[in-house]
């Protein structure tokens, strides 16, 4: 079972001639359980009083959670929509234009407040330094 969830926030920026921009960051998060091989060393008995180092190896499903970040930046002299922001940095995204990934296998991490969290925070970061993003 696999899991697919976006997430968007924008805000307004002033770059350094005071034009305004809008930004949009998006996030796509993905949910998934992935096989992954196990080996473990264990104690094997091959006779009454003989023990050997044997190694045991199997599948074990993971949780395997991933966010991709996606961007757009609406030009001063274009009206901003935020619709169409969203779909920009989503197509950002599949084509492999994001802005980061991070990625995590524990069920506490990349929860939606967190996911949020982590959006708002590049969210200010590209509006803190809009110059450097839109030259």
């Amino acid at each position: 079972m696999s899991k697919l969830k976006y997430f968007s926030l924008w805000a307004e920026a002033n770059d350094a001639n005071g034009e305004k921009h809008y930004v949009t960051v998006v996030g796509k998060f993905t949910q998934n359980y992935v096989p992954k091989e196990v080996a473990q060393e264990v104690p094997v008995e091959v006779k009454p009083g003989t023990v050997v180092k044997g190694k045991l190896t199997y599948n074990k499903r993971t949780l395997h959670r991933v966010l991709t970040v996606g961007v757009s930046i609406c030009h001063p002299l274009d009206e901003f929509d935020e619709e169409f922001g969203v779909e920009l940095a989503k197509a950002r995204i599949e084509r492999g234009q994001d802005a980061g990934t991070v990625e995590t296998n524990d069920v506490t991490m990349l929860t939606d407040d967190l996911i949020m969290a982590e959006l708002l925070g590049k969210l200010t970061y590209i509006c803190n330094n809009i110059d450097d993003y839109i030259a």
